[in-house]
């Protein structure tokens, strides 16, 4: 616009180049605008499809959202072809050029919803089944323990020692042998003791007959009572020497005192020994001895005969049966706590002396109760949950227990008999989470080890 000299005022048409670039301007701007609407109504369209009833498979959002990005990219396409149109006139020469970008734009929107609806079908995707074990809910006996721990000591030990001098002359049995009372492990070089055995057999020969020359002489009263007496004393006295060399060559034999097995051997063949050196080790683990101590308050439930549970470290799922064998009179006073002595015979070539084990001294047995597993439970402050499988997947139940041990648990209320909860996995779950089962753990044998230990025991 100007204004001319009668005060009038003109327009001053604008050059043909700027009136075309405020069209395309427009044409692109009505073009984003589609865009952008076909792009909300094609993510409206994806999140419809999954919450619709019945419809909400990826199938079904596939299937709508490149029919509502075509429409919207056709009516871009038509608004972009009747600007052009009208812009014909003004520009005929920038019309294939617009053409041209009008549909490399197509082209790249195009791209992009097929990206879109590409990621929207991987987020569509069915949720992974978590890998998990299965546990039955089962009525079983629930016997409460006492539990410790305890080294294995054998019933008997003992130290062999030489009890003569001499060169060790052969080796008879080697560690680890079991061997009977009496059995010879080793002999000592007896050249000595037998030299010394042979010349008491010799003295007391001699006075053997000297007491007979005097019996006969004080039978013809040519011999006193003195003499008589002195002769039975100083055969006596030989006797007693040819014994004494006699043991001292059986000591050259070294013998096992009792039956067991060799623990150590201490010595070699050509060694010399004194009197006292250790020579072997023997002892009897059968049976073996768990020494435990307990309160003096849990004591008092104890008595011997009791059964008791021995579990090695070596085979944690191995049960072994015992009993208690005495309990101490006495509490220590520095730790407040009685001694108990437990037995066990079925070792079942688990169990050695020295052999670290926990003890399960059973007090009391809750019969025909519900149980679980305890590692089951996912605990939440003061309450108790467990996933209960339905199908295949889980659901998140409240529960009520009651008496437990170190392996079962009492299910009071929210679980009954016959069904399956997630006994390892649960960590990776929430309520309504897909579940594939792996090796199901079967508690009814759970609970037959826990307390058909105790029972084997008892009998």
């Amino acid at each position: 616009m100007r204004a001319t000299r009668s005060g009038q005022r003109t327009c001053r048409p604008r050059p043909p180049a700027i009136c075309s670039t405020a069209i395309d301007w427009g044409i692109g701007g009505a073009a984003a605008i589609l865009l952008c609407t076909a792009a909300l109504l094609a993510g409206i369209l994806l999140l419809g499809g999954c919450n619709r009833g019945g419809e909400s498979s990826p199938d079904r959002a596939q299937a709508d959202a490149p029919a509502a990005a075509a429409a919207a990219a056709d009516s871009a396409q038509a608004t972009a072809a009747g600007a052009q149109g009208g812009s014909t006139a003004a520009d005929s020469a920038g019309v294939s050029d617009e053409h041209l970008a009008a549909a490399e734009t197509e082209q790249e929107d195009r791209g992009f919803f097929a990206r879109l609806f590409h990621r929207g079908e991987e987020e569509e995707q069915e949720e992974e089944a978590v890998p998990v074990e299965l546990a039955e809910v089962v009525v079983a006996d629930l016997p409460n323990y006492l539990l410790s721990t305890a080294t294995l000591e054998p019933e008997k030990q003992a130290e062999i020692l030489a009890k003569v001098p001499g060169e060790i002359e052969r080796i008879q049995t080697e560690e680890g042998e079991r061997v009977p009372a009496g059995a010879v492990l080793a002999i000592l070089d007896g050249a000595v003791p037998r030299v010394a055995l042979e010349e008491a057999e010799a003295r007391l020969d001699a006075l053997r007959l000297d007491l007979e020359r005097v019996a006969a002489l004080h039978e013809q009263n040519l011999a006193s009572d003195k003499d008589l007496q002195d002769a039975r004393s100083a055969f006596a006295q030989g006797e007693a020497q040819r014994k004494a060399a006699a043991l001292e060559v059986e000591y050259t034999r070294i013998t096992a005192p009792f039956t067991g097995q060799i623990a150590e051997r201490r010595v070699d063949p050509g060694q010399t020994v004194a009197v006292g050196t250790a020579l072997f080790s023997i002892v009897d683990a059968e049976p073996l001895l768990a020494r435990i101590h307990l309160p003096e308050r849990e004591a008092v439930r104890i008595t011997p005969g009791q059964p008791v549970v021995i579990t090695p470290d070596t085979a944690p799922d191995r049960a072994l049966r015992g009993e208690v064998l005495r309990v101490a009179p006495i509490v220590d006073a520095r730790t407040g706590t009685v001694k108990v002595t437990c037995s066990v015979r079925e070792t079942a070539d688990l169990l050695r002396p020295g052999s670290f084990v926990r003890v399960k001294v059973e007090t009391d047995v809750q019969e025909d109760v519900v149980c679980i597993p305890k590692r089951a439970l996912v605990p939440e402050g003061e309450d108790n949950y467990v996933f209960k499988a339905a199908a295949d997947s889980v659901v998140k139940t409240s529960i009520v227990t009651g008496h437990h041990n170190h392996t079962l648990v009492e299910v009071l209320e929210g679980l009954s008999p016959g069904e399956q909860v997630v006994t390892v996995g649960h960590g990776a779950l929430k309520h309504g989470s897909k579940i594939r089962p792996i090796t199901p753990e079967p508690l009814g044998d759970v609970a037959k080890a826990d307390s058909g230990a105790a029972e084997a025991a008892a009998r």
